[in-house]
């Protein structure tokens, strides 16, 4: 008897964890249908991969993989969530349009535990159209176009004006230091980066 009751319990966790797993492996979705794609191991998920370290300064080889298997849309699990990650160029504009209506911007729970609940990436309607407008008013292109320009146009003038004396000028060379040191009209740079690359000029 005891032997057929840890048998039947045996079965039941086997059936059970193997439940478990297809549902984690195939989520249901109660609008839609979800984009194809793998939810990795339960729990972890594809988080190792995600995060594994890679020499490259492209996209990542995890998101390369992922668009040549699934597409560019595709489902997958990452630090515990399940997650949608779009590659289409076409689908992000939609939702960065759609943004506080038919899309809201949401972050980890690890992400609002370092960064505060009050961060600006967890703001949502009123204050979050407030703080953008006030960081445009701040950052925005007619906003640095008033603060620099007159600063810039200076500088490339002085520029122009220092090569019109010379007999020929390395036309790469004069303006990628043009473009590296126009910040300079702006911005302090410390006298040690600036001899480190005028030195062979």
């Amino acid at each position: 008897m005891a032997f057929l009751v840890a048998m039947c319990s045996a079965v039941a966790v086997v059936v059970l964890a193997v439940h478990w797993v297809y549902r984690w492996r195939n989520p249901r979705c109660s609008i839609g249908k979800l984009p194809p794609g793998s939810m990795g191991l339960p729990l972890l998920g594809e988080t190792m991969q995600f995060f594994s370290p890679n020499a490259t300064f492209d996209v990542s080889p995890f998101i390369k993989d992922r668009i040549k298997r699934y597409g560019p849309v595709f489902r997958t699990s990452l630090v515990g969530l399940p997650v949608v990650v779009s590659t289409d160029p076409e689908l992000n504009r939609f939702v960065f349009q759609q943004e506080g209506r038919l899309f809201e911007s949401w972050y980890p729970e690890t992400f609002t535990e370092i960064f505060g609940r009050r961060n600006v990436g967890s703001l949502h309607g009123f204050m979050y159209k407030y703080l953008k407008s006030l960081v445009l008013k701040l950052f925005g292109p007619e906003s640095l176009k008033d603060l620099l320009l007159r600063d810039v146009e200076t500088a490339a003038c002085a520029n122009l004006s220092s090569w019109s004396r010379l007999s020929s000028i390395e036309l790469k060379e004069a303006t990628s230091n043009l473009t590296f040191f126009l910040p300079d009209a702006f911005l302090p740079v410390s006298d040690y980066l600036t001899l480190l690359f005028t030195d062979d000029i």
